[in-house]
């Protein structure tokens, strides 16, 4: 939510820019995407550091379940599907990763001859100046959904090593917390797998553990909050 807000700003702020300094575009485009995958980086190591400084505090919870490094790893073994499912994963995240500099060079073979095209279409309607501002804004507006979808390659689900579940809320690995309720937008268990897997925000969680059944009533009845 977050992102998409400061995303949108962003390119209010670029299309503006662009309006006073048209000439620019180029080097305009290029700090585009610049700043864009700056930002996408920035969020997610501070969500990393907001959920370790969360562990410390979760911590002085009452324990409820503890499910370690050994079970895991066992459990996992035992998941004859894992190996395809990492490589069919692999496999999908590779078409993202190679649109990336296709966008870009997209974007600076189109951006000299779009907006000029919109600017006349709509010069008439609405006057010059309030014309370029709008043909940047579309343009800019299209540039960031597409790369919005194409700058978040398939990704694998984090394996919990071993985690701690306390009644305020999970330690993962023993220094990432996840206070309750989990509001999560996707939830399922595999009891044939044996985990259970819970996705918040961009990241999917899978917990290994011998007594899926169990896990899956903790988390189920005290912990997890679906966004559906």
């Amino acid at each position: 939510m977050r992102q998409g807000i400061l995303s949108a700003a962003l390119v209010v702020v670029f299309a503006l820019v662009l309006t006073v300094f048209p000439g620019e575009y180029m080097a305009f485009v290029l700090a585009y995407f610049a700043i864009f995958l700056g930002l996408a980086i920035f969020l997610g190591a501070r969500a990393y550091k907001r959920g370790v400084s969360a562990a410390a505090e979760i911590s002085k919870g009452r324990l409820v379940l503890e499910v370690d490094e050994k079970e895991v790893r066992k459990v996992m073994e035992r998941d004859r599907e894992l190996a395809g499912e990492y490589r069919k994963i692999a496999r999908a995240s590779i078409i993202p990763l190679l649109l990336i500099p296709a966008a870009v060079v997209l974007a600076m073979v189109l951006f000299p001859t779009v907006p000029p095209a919109l600017e006349s279409a709509l010069s008439p309607h609405v006057g010059a100046l309030a014309a370029r501002f709008l043909s940047y804004l579309l343009v800019f507006g299209a540039m960031s959904a597409l790369f919005g979808k194409i700058a978040r390659p398939v990704t694998a689900p984090r394996i919990v090593m071993s985690l701690k579940v306390y009644d305020t809320g999970l330690v993962i690995d023993g220094k990432f917390g996840l206070k309750a309720p989990l509001e999560v937008s996707e939830y399922r268990v595999s009891e044939e797998r044996k985990f259970v897997e819970f996705r918040i925000g961009n990241q999917t969680f899978r917990i290994y553990c011998k007594n899926v059944r169990e896990l899956d009533k903790i988390l189920s009845s005290k912990m997890v909050k679906s966004l559906k």
